[in-house]
């Protein structure tokens, strides 16, 4: 790899070992993809430190103690739970503290400690061109195709790049990967945001890693539709950029958006390809749940609003246990718009910081046997998300329901299982 004298000095150790470490990583990750230079990012979405390890979080505090620092505005991804109400969830208290060591070493370090899978709403919006990197999937996705900045599926590296201002010249960063590969035209009306969730679902199934190029909508989808959407394709699929002409800069037609390449494939979309996910992902013919979850990816202002109006002056059912997840800054945001008070008082758990398959739930994973983490039993999770219903099956390894925003809220408070379409 080409690289600066600046980068060069980093790689030498002449800024310090934690720079030098970084580096080291960034020119083994470019060397193994081909990138023939390194460019300059201008933010990154980094890894938390997951309590559930005791080295995972070591590995943050290491890096802080050799006087590692953020180069770029860093945002911090979800973690195992939820530091300051890990109550209401049921979290050993164990589990907490060491999260909030994670917490003090991002703090050490210059990171904006948002703990979320959504930092664009709270205020992390990197524009249109600008590289970044990011550790989580539904950021990249977001990133690239709404806002049009420049980031792969990254891990660790993610941690790197912000450390240095650095990334490898390869993948989405350059303009030759962002162009369709499949004409995706959506022959149906979708119905609400979870219509959007498993039409992604169902997209990244076929398009693997492709860029789909979505038509047909029957009007301009909201950035709450279009999270979910990004969410989904990749869940599914390895998708890390999608394009709705018109709407995704910079493509004003179908056309630009190929380059002048025929697309792989074109892919209609019927109601019968949307509900089959819907059916796919509702697995517990008795219609029986323990938990009834909104908020994947983490909600955003607007979606708090409408949790809001739907419960207000209602109480959830007795002995119903409803999550609602979002990220620290956009609790705040709720609570001083005096939308907390309304959830809350309907009954309703509002956490930030993680969410069902990010926190103390999770079957697949080894947690440090000091913790004395013990998965609660299960049987089913209601959900509004494509992506939440496949990682709660994957994770939890429990059945899911999965059904509309407004069914999931009439869920909570009825008692008894909503599909979608059961409320007017």
């Amino acid at each position: 790899m080409q690289l600066t004298a600046v980068e060069e000095g980093m790689l030498e150790g002449r800024e310090g070992p934690a720079k030098q470490r970084a580096m080291e990583g960034l020119v083994q990750l470019g060397r193994a993809f081909g990138a023939p230079r390194m460019v300059e990012i201008g933010y990154a979405h980094i890894h938390a430190g997951m309590a559930l390890y005791l080295e995972d979080v070591e590995l943050m505090e290491d890096l802080a103690a050799i006087d590692a620092r953020m180069a770029v505005p860093a945002s911090v991804n979800i973690a195992n739970a939820d530091v300051e109400n890990w109550k209401l969830t049921g979290a050993p208290e164990k589990l907490a503290k060491l999260q909030r060591r994670a917490a003090d070493a991002h703090h050490k370090m210059g990171s904006a400690c948002t703990f979320t899978c959504t930092p664009y709403w709270a205020g992390h919006w990197p524009t249109w061109n600008t590289h970044m990197t990011s550790i989580e999937s539904t950021v990249t996705i977001f990133c690239n195709s709404v806002l049009g900045a420049r980031s792969n599926r990254d891990g660790f590296f993610a941690v790197y790049a912000g450390m240095t201002g650095r990334y490898p010249l390869f993948g989405y960063h350059l303009d030759e990967n962002r162009r369709g590969t499949h004409r995706v035209r959506v022959a149906t009306p979708l119905e609400s945001v979870t219509d959007y969730s498993a039409l992604g679902f169902h997209v990244g199934r076929i398009v693997g890693e492709g860029v789909p190029v979505f038509e047909g909508f029957a009007q301009r989808p909201s950035l709450d539709a279009l999270d979910a959407m990004g969410a989904a394709l990749a869940t599914s699929g390895g998708v890390a950029l999608f394009i709705v002409p018109g709407v995704t800069p910079p493509y004003a037609t179908a056309e630009q958006a190929f380059a002048g390449r025929s697309p792989a494939e074109t892919i209609e979309v019927t109601r019968a390809d949307v509900d089959a996910v819907y059916g796919y992902f509702c697995t517990r013919g008795d219609g029986v749940f323990d938990i009834v979850h909104v908020g994947c990816p983490h909600a955003s202002f607007e979606e708090m609003k409408d949790y809001a109006a739907r419960l207000d002056g209602r109480r959830i059912f007795p002995g119903t246990e409803f999550w609602i997840t979002t990220s620290r800054a956009v609790r705040r945001m709720a609570e001083e718009a005096g939308l907390l008070r309304a959830l809350e008082a309907s009954g309703a758990k509002v956490i930030s910081d993680t969410c069902p398959i990010s926190c103390h739930f999770a079957r697949t994973v080894s947690p440090d046997p000091a913790l004395g983490v013990v998965p609660p039993p299960i049987r089913s999770v209601v959900v509004d998300s494509a992506k939440q219903a496949k990682y709660v099956r994957d994770m939890i390894r429990c059945d899911t329901l999965l059904t509309g925003t407004a069914e999931a809220i009439e869920t909570a408070l009825s008692g008894r299982f909503v599909a979608r379409g059961g409320v007017a």
